[in-house]
Order: structure tokens, then C-alpha cells, then sequence
């Protein structure tokens, strides 16, 4: 989307935590280079960013990939449900055709900015970055085997002896919309910090969250408010918000609210915005 009024680039730095506010670099810095691609992840870290919001589910054949739509349309030159297509063709896939580099951007600009993006694998990912940054990963799927396929990939490379629970890297924190997604893999994980994704915090929301044991709750920051944050923190739960897409006044509402971060495409920029707050 559009961001105009955003047009300067920061300086390099390493990640800054105003208030303890963490910017959490949605599918990587993903307004300068393709989403969920190791060209937008290693962007984000290039522009001092070590927390990554990402997206998993699975293949047809039970492999974890990161892919935030149902279906491969929209970011890759493919087609077809994710769920329905073996992880030998997803990753025969492009999945930067589609991206052209904003002029304002702080990646590659024009029109084929990044013609050899290729959609990881939940392992690809975890290996490449272990021991590097915090990742804040969404269960995005309902399958059944997903959480307990994440699982298996975070023991194997070794991120669940790492922090939890805040944005300190390396670490880990896992995420969903879908509480029946949560509730098996805090089963499987209990240790792990997990976090609700939902539209606006209410007292029924509060309810189900301290229920299940979950240690965050995620709202939509457009929707945030300061008493909803207070509620959550006194029932145990901390708060950061998503949907910033490409407002301003959506990034200074989830700021001022008192959340402790909130994921944006646009990190680098963000950050600047912040300043201009205090």
C-alpha cells in the first residue's frame, strides 16, 4: 500500500525499544521486499530489526512452509490451496515475480526487484537464522499436524531452549487466530510463550485467554484502547497489536494504547515515526 507521507528511509541501527515498544517485522520488512521470503527477513535484520512475525502451515505432504494466504496465488507464479500441493512443487516455485520494489522502499527498486525468491520451509528458516532473532511465528492453518509439525522442526534446531515470552533474541513466540491451534500446541509446548490474535480485547476474550493458559493477547491496533490494555495486564496477559497496514495514526494508537509491541511491514520507517512521538 501507499506510504507517501512515509517517504524517507532510517539509518541502519540495531532494533530500538521505546517503552519497551518492539517493532516486530511483519513477513519480514515486507513493504521493501517479498513477504515471507529470506530477501525480507535478512532486510529486516540489515535494518537493525531482530524480531520476525511469520506465517506457517503445511503442505499437502505435511511439510512446514511459510505462506501467509490459503492459497499460493497471490505470492508466488503459482496456484492452487497450500494444502493441496506437495512441498516439491512449492518449492519449485517464485515468489518475488510478483513484487515490484517501492521507489520509497528501503530495498531494490522497479519492477523485478527480486526475481529468485523462493518460499522456505519452516527448516530453512529455522537454520538460517537460529541463535539470531526472536521469531513471533503464527499458527496460520487449522490442520490437525500442525502444531505438532512445528514442534518437531523447533526442538530439531534448537529453538525451544531459547527465551520466550517477550521479544529478546534469539527466542521464540508462537501465535494463532485460531484457539484450537493454540490449545494443542501449548499441549505440546507449555514452556512456550503463546499469544491470542483477535479483532478487540473484551472481558469473554480476557476469559478464554487466561482459560487456556495463554500468555499474550494480540488485538487489532486500530481497534485498541488504553482501559482494554489495562484489563489484559491485570489478568496476566501481555499485549501487542497487528493490522498497523499503512497507517500512521494506527502505529501512534497501538503506541500511546501502552502495548508492548506491534508488527508493521514498514519497520524502518516506523521506528522514525515512534521518535517523533516522545
Amino acid at each position: 500500500m501507499p506510504l507517501a507521507s512515509l517517504s524517507f528511509i532510517a539509518p541502519l541501527a540495531s532494533v530500538i525499544k521505546m517503552h519497551e515498544f518492539t517493532l516486530i517485522a511483519h513477513r519480514g520488512a515486507s513493504y521493501d521486499a517479498p513477504e515471507n521470503t529470506f530477501e525480507s527477513f535478512d532486510l529486516a535484520l540489515e535494518l537493525g530489526f531482530d524480531n520476525f512475525e511469520t506465517d506457517v502451515q503445511l503442505s499437502s505432504d505435511g511439510r512446514a512452509v511459510l505462506v501467509h494466504d490459503d492459497t499460493l496465488d497471490r505470492t508466488t507464479d503459482g496456484t492452487g490451496a497450500v494444502a493441496d500441493t506437495s512441498i516439491a512443487k512449492i518449492k519449485s516455485l517464485n515468489a518475488g515475480l510478483w513484487f515490484e520494489g517501492p521507489q520509497d522502499g528501503a530495498g531494490i527498486h522497479g519492477p523485478l526487484a527480486y526475481p529468485e525468491a523462493f518460499v522456505p520451509t519452516l527448516d530453512d528458516f529455522l537454520e538460517r537464522y537460529a541463535g539470531r532473532v526472536h521469531v513471533h511465528l503464527e499458527l496460520k492453518s487449522t490442520q490437525p499436524e500442525l502444531a505438532a509439525t512445528v514442534m518437531k522442526s523447533l526442538e530439531q534446531w534448537g529453538w525451544l531452549s531459547q527465551h520466550t515470552g517477550d521479544s529478546i533474541a534469539p527466542g521464540v513466540t508462537i501465535s494463532s487466530f485460531h484457539l484450537e491451534q493454540l490449545e494443542r500446541s501449548i499441549a505440546l509446548m507449555p514452556h512456550i510463550a503463546h499469544g491470542w490474535l483477535i479483532q478487540k480485547i473484551d472481558r469473554a476474550s480476557l476469559q478464554a485467554a487466561t482459560g487456556l493458559g495463554l500468555s499474550g493477547i494480540y488485538p487489532k491496533a486500530g481497534k485498541v484502547t488504553k482501559k482494554q490494555i489495562a484489563g489484559a495486564r491485570a489478568a496476566g496477559l501481555a499485549v501487542r497489536t497487528w493490522g498497523i497496514a499503512g497507517s500512521k495514526a494506527a502505529l501512534k494508537r497501538a503506541y500511546q494504547s501502552g502495548a508492548v509491541g506491534t508488527t508493521v511491514d514498514w519497520p524502518a520507517r516506523a521506528r522514525k515515526i515512534i521518535e517523533s512521538f516522545q
